[in-house]
């Protein structure tokens, strides 16, 4: 009997120690969760402290405290969209991240696109301009090396009759 009985406490020890890790490996995994949403969510909203930065960047204290009860309402188990109109209502809508509409993505491109074929296109015509004027450069050059060669001849001359 007493084999028995110590076996079942021990059987009950192992199942409690056993069901201790489960619960710990799964409150870990809440915690993960509930950081990555906060942090999901602080980068996804405007910092009303930090114009121009997500609540993520700002390096505000006000601001961090906006992240801990972002935590605070995922720990207590809100969806991310509750969270974020909650948060959005508090600060006011103008804090919440808009992508540009695709009309805007696409003229900047085509702006983008157009400057670059303009720049092309200006450097292939001062390519251009340059090669024909040094060409023009080289003809001159080459008249006047005629001319240079005759001149030599000359100079020779005179210094042969010099030397006789």
């Amino acid at each position: 009997m007493r084999r028995l009985a110590s076996g079942t406490v021990a059987g009950l020890i192992i199942l409690m120690v056993t069901s201790w890790a489960l619960s710990v490996s799964a409150t870990e995994r809440s915690s993960d969760e509930v950081s990555r949403m906060a942090t999901q969510i602080s980068q996804e909203i405007y910092s009303p402290y930090c114009p121009g930065k997500t609540l993520a960047m700002c390096p505000s204290g006000n601001a961090l405290d906006a992240r801990m009860k972002i935590q605070d309402m995922a720990r207590e188990g809100m969806s991310k969209e509750e969270i974020k109109a909650t948060v959005l209502e508090e600060y006011g809508e103008g804090f919440e991240l808009v992508e540009p509409p695709r009309r805007d993505n696409l003229g900047l491109l085509g702006g983008i696109v157009g400057g670059l074929a303009i720049a092309v296109i200006a450097v292939g015509f001062l390519a251009r301009r340059r090669l024909s004027e040094s060409d023009e450069g080289r003809d001159e050059f080459a008249d006047s090396a005629d001319d240079n060669d005759d001149n030599d001849l000359y100079l020779d001359e005179l210094r042969s009759e010099y030397k006789d």
